[in-house]
């Protein structure tokens, strides 16, 4: 009977420590059941069902893999989108270098655009100078042989080339520069 005792005893003591060191063997880790076994530590994918009997650790409603498995895995994932991202930032480098590129241009252009608009106004100021003032100097002698009408005249000349040189000699305001 002392030998039954004894047995029971150990079977009991044995039972708790089986108990608990079967709870102890699953830790959980970001989402994932980790299960340590004899070959090792695996992971369960999917989702982990704890059973009802104390004494097992539970089961895995998934794939169980091995811990260095899913490191590797983990790994090619880790270094194909980090070859995707590389990828991604190369095309957008050259995408804004061709932006670059044509904002260049653009500017250069605008420049030529208004170095032209401004000979153009400068063109059209001199003609219309010249022409107001040939078109003065040519009125016959007896509109001129009045002193006060030729004075009169000479203002409206001057009036009308300062008119010219407000409109036509004042640059342009650019809104790009």
């Amino acid at each position: 009977m002392k030998t039954l005792v004894c047995v029971v005893i150990i079977g009991i003591l044995f039972s708790i420590v089986g108990v608990s060191s079967v709870q102890s063997q699953t830790q959980e880790v970001d989402g994932y059941t980790l299960i340590r076994g004899p070959l090792g530590t695996s992971v369960c994918l999917g989702r982990w069902v704890p059973s009802r009997d104390v004494a097992l650790p539970g089961v895995c409603e998934g794939q169980m893999v091995d811990v260095t498995q899913l490191t590797a895995i983990s790994s090619k994932v880790t270094a194909d989108r980090l070859d995707q991202m590389l990828l991604a930032l190369a095309s957008l480098d050259q995408k804004l270098a061709t932006n670059n590129d044509l904002l260049k241009q653009l500017i250069e252009t605008n420049v030529k655009t208004q170095t032209s608009i401004d000979q153009q106004v400068r063109q059209v100021s001199d003609l219309l100078r010249e022409t107001i003032t040939s078109r003065f100097d040519a009125l016959p002698e007896e509109i001129l042989a009045n002193d006060l009408f030729k004075k009169e005249l000479e203002k409206l000349k001057e009036d009308i080339l300062k008119e010219v040189e407000k409109h036509y000699l004042k640059q342009p305001a650019s809104s790009t520069r």
